[in-house]
């Protein structure tokens, strides 16, 4: 038993499901079955039952998962204090939704960083439910997420802390030429015969089906400047919009979205990802 296998059960009970969690931790799902099985061999009992609804603790397997949970909660406090300590590498480890103002915001951050020193700066786009997962299980340190969903019921785990940076309803962002630009009222319906821009690894827009899936927030800008599609999105600087010759309305029916900052409850920031999270806070405002 070893650290890794703790970190694939804490996942699977958060999941419930083998089959999602090995997609979380980005390996096969009959790898990560295969190490729960040696990790219940080695424990000497079983930490799961099986049903047709997916994977639940045994009653000796919620006592393990607490203890796991700790052990891993203490180990992210030790990593902690080792990175913490040296000033000489400047460390960022995160992940950003594609959004323009959150990744103007990392260009800020990256234009602020002492350029005599040292760096170790590791950034990803991950969906909002890999990023959570990523979080919480120490593999980075801040996630900059993207939600179509009250986040106080979708972000229980108390381990992780999180605040909202802006909360709004999404505006319609196409070329300049579409169709639509001119239009005096929109509405979701206007909009329905135009295939909308999303992201390969995030579920569509409520109420909207993508019709093409991208990632990337330069591919989807070129596409919407070339195409007559649409994009939901947060409000873009208008400089944004006018280097690649965009439009954003307001639409009638747009889904409401939650923009949010998380991070590990008992992990410290490293100076460098604390200066992100204020760089948000101030754009926000």
């Amino acid at each position: 038993m070893n650290t890794l296998h703790l970190t694939y059960a804490v996942e699977v009970e958060r999941c419930g499901s083998i089959t999602q969690a090995a997609e979380n931790l980005y390996m096969a799902q009959p790898n990560l079955s295969k190490a729960i099985k040696e990790l219940e061999d080695a424990m000497g009992f079983s930490i799961f039952s099986r049903t047709s609804r997916g994977v639940v603790p045994t009653e000796r397997g919620r006592e393990f998962l607490t203890c796991a949970k700790a052990i891993l909660a203490e180990l992210r406090k030790m990593e902690a204090l080792n990175g913490g300590s040296d000033d000489r590498v400047q460390r960022v480890s995160l992940s950003v939704a594609s959004c323009g103002y959150m990744l103007d915001c990392l260009c800020r951050l990256l234009d602020t960083l002492d350029r005599k020193k040292a760096v170790d700066i590791r950034v990803q786009s991950l969906e909002s439910r890999k990023a959570v997962g990523a979080v919480a299980e120490g593999r980075i340190s801040l996630a900059a997420l993207h939600l179509d969903a009250d986040p106080s019921a979708y972000l229980t785990d108390p381990h992780l802390a999180w605040e909202t940076l802006w909360e709004y309803d999404a505006l319609a962002t196409f070329s300049a030429r579409h169709p639509l630009a001119e239009a005096e009222r929109i509405t979701v319906r206007d909009l329905a015969a135009y295939p909308l821009i999303g992201s390969c690894d995030a579920p569509p827009a409520p109420g909207s089906l993508p019709g093409i899936c991208v990632d990337g927030v330069r591919q989807q800008l070129e596409l919407l400047a070339h195409f007559p599609a649409y994009l939901w999105s947060a409000p873009e600087a208008p400089q944004a919009l006018k280097r690649y010759g965009l439009t954003q309305r307001a639409c009638e029916g747009a889904p409401h979205y939650y923009d949010v900052l998380l991070y590990a409850a008992d992990r410290p920031l490293s100076a460098a990802e604390a200066r992100f999270a204020a760089l948000l806070r101030e754009r926000r405002r």
